[in-house]
């Protein structure tokens, strides 16, 4: 352990010693502390939410108790008919609350659920981490979120206090990098824009079109669409190609039919169009929807870094791999969902040596995540913001290539 502004944070060599079944404090003498976490872990959008719950639940199955009591994972499922469904996730929420020994969750996966959430479990309190949400105004004040979001940060939090938490870098970062990106690196002037209208798909592609006009280049055929039943995108993509546009940027996730017209634009953009989104794209449900259009002319940004490139990872992502052997098990945000519940239990753990060695409550979990400093995890090094967003964040771009998506950049960026 090492001691930063006065706290006691887990080092990485610590994260690496869940992977060796390593525990602390003992044995679970004293009872059981429940983690749980909302995920979209069935329909489109499983191919990400399922790895991400994984990656919790490894975390808090190779640390197994700490200060004598048993950790147990609580997973939940948020989407209705193959979609997140915020409804659902607060009724998930209001299960975790009437549960006294869950004493915080990893999660939700989407925005949209997020802003759902926060106000029933800030009134608990119950602690949340986020691995992937990304929509700013969760956090921060913008005189646009009412507009655009249908939400404030402040209207999130009726208390006045905070208990959400996020290690994904937000919009006003991820969508101005992958304009950045689109412009510099891969040469576009001419973008076309859509989004799904939901908080996260609105936010990302606002960021992006403002971004790549600043730098200089065109959007073309914005557009917004109803997404709560599948769009023909058919008419939109032969005026987008009409008026020259050389790429397409998706605000949107997969179960939101993020990719559905990369198939469309077949017979209408050239293959070697570009296609390009955020996080919500950057999964194996994209590539389905594309079909004979999926090559690597496809890129998507992700809120965090990319594990893999922390050579000091290694041993933990090869102890994952080895309990979750398929590709589908491991995706973009499985080891930031790692990392979420790696620092909830970080923080149970102070709490508990708070609290004399006993069970804390839930509020006293709650500050102690708000001290947390320099917390060395597989995909960066977290210190939480007063509103509970990482003070230096990183993301990644990724590329569709072969048969799987590649990190081809790690961006570091600052939200201090």
């Amino acid at each position: 352990m090492v001691r930063a502004r006065g706290l006691v944070v887990l080092t990485l060599a610590t994260v690496v010693a869940f992977a060796c079944g390593g525990t602390s404090g003992g044995g679970g003498s004293k009872g059981t502390i429940e983690i749980g976490s909302d995920l979209p872990t069935s329909g489109a959008d499983a191919s990400s939410g399922l790895p991400t719950q994984y990656g919790a639940a490894f975390a808090v199955s190779q640390v197994g108790s700490v200060d004598g009591f048993t950790l147990k994972f609580v997973p939940f499922d948020d989407a209705v008919n193959g979609k997140h469904d915020p409804t659902k996730g607060a009724q998930n929420v209001q299960q975790m609350i009437s549960d006294t020994k869950l004493l915080g969750m990893v999660g939700p996966f989407n925005s949209g659920v997020a802003a759902a959430e926060i106000p029933v479990a800030n009134q608990a309190p119950l602690a949340m981490i986020s691995p992937s949400n990304t929509n700013e105004c969760l956090t921060l004040a913008f005189d646009y979120c009412q507009k655009y979001a249908g939400y404030t940060a402040s209207s999130l939090r009726p208390t006045g206090k905070n208990n959400y938490f996020r290690i994904a870098a937000n919009d006003t970062f991820q969508g101005p990098a992958m304009a950045d990106f689109a412009y510099d690196t891969l040469g576009l002037k001419t973008v076309a824009v859509w989004d799904d209208q939901e908080p996260f798909g609105l936010g990302v592609a606002n960021n992006f079109a403002k971004e790549f006009q600043k730098k200089g280049g065109t959007v073309v055929a914005r557009q917004g669409f109803d997404t709560s039943s599948k769009p023909d995108f058919h008419t939109w993509l032969n005026r987008a190609h009409a008026a020259g546009a050389q790429g397409i940027y998706a605000g949107a996730t997969s179960a939101s039919y993020g990719c559905i017209p990369r198939q469309e634009s077949q017979g209408i953009f050239p293959a070697d169009s570009y296609y390009l989104g955020p996080d919500g794209i950057g999964d194996g449900q994209c590539i389905t929807d594309s079909g004979a259009m999926a090559n690597d002319h496809m890129y998507a940004s992700q809120g965090v870094a990319d594990a893999n490139s922390n050579t000091s990872a290694a041993s933990t992502i090869a102890a994952y791999k080895a309990a979750h052997p398929a590709s589908a098990d491991t995706a973009a945000y499985t080891f930031a969902g790692y990392d979420c519940a790696a620092i909830l239990i970080d923080a149970i753990k102070r709490a508990i040596e708070a609290n004399g060695g006993n069970m804390p409550t839930r509020q006293q979990v709650i500050d102690q995540m708000a001290k947390t400093t320099n917390f060395q995890g597989l995909t960066g090094t977290y210190t939480l913001n007063t509103v509970g967003d990482p003070t230096s964040p990183a993301l990644q771009i990724q590329e569709y290539k072969g048969s799987a998506w590649t990190t081809v950049k790690n961006i570091a960026v600052s939200s201090s």
